[in-house]
């Protein structure tokens, strides 16, 4: 009987909980110059703090359902113009970068938002 309870936590509950774990910083550093790509034209700088706010991994809810958020610090260099490529220059700033996980959403489990978030997008 004690056995058959292990079987069905191992196979109802637990998957519920590595669905539901945010991951860490590692994982989201490795993720966002990847999604970066895919969202904004010019190329990722370089990152050069994970949670600069210190709030850690929060999670918020938007209209897609609820999304856990990370925040990194990423210097953007300035870009010129050569022929069709953009190539960086020495200086530039660094920018707030708010990085949104979702693993429900299948077509769009990441965003990415510039700046402070925008509640209830």
């Amino acid at each position: 009987m004690l056995q058959l309870l292990r079987v069905i936590f191992t196979i109802l509950v637990l998957p519920c909980f590595l669905w539901a774990s945010p991951g860490n910083y590692e994982e989201a550093s490795k993720l966002l110059p990847e999604i970066w790509e895919t969202k904004y034209p010019l190329p990722y700088g370089k990152l050069v703090r994970k949670d600069p706010l210190g709030q850690g991994i929060r999670q918020i809810s938007r209209k897609k359902g609820k999304y856990w958020v990370y925040n990194f610090e990423v210097f953007m260099p300035k870009y010129e113009r050569k022929e069709t490529t953009a190539v960086p220059k020495a200086e530039g700033r660094n920018i707030l970068v708010f990085f949104f996980w979702n693993p429900g959403i299948s077509d769009e489990p990441y965003r990415i938002e510039l700046g402070e978030p925008h509640e209830g997008k």
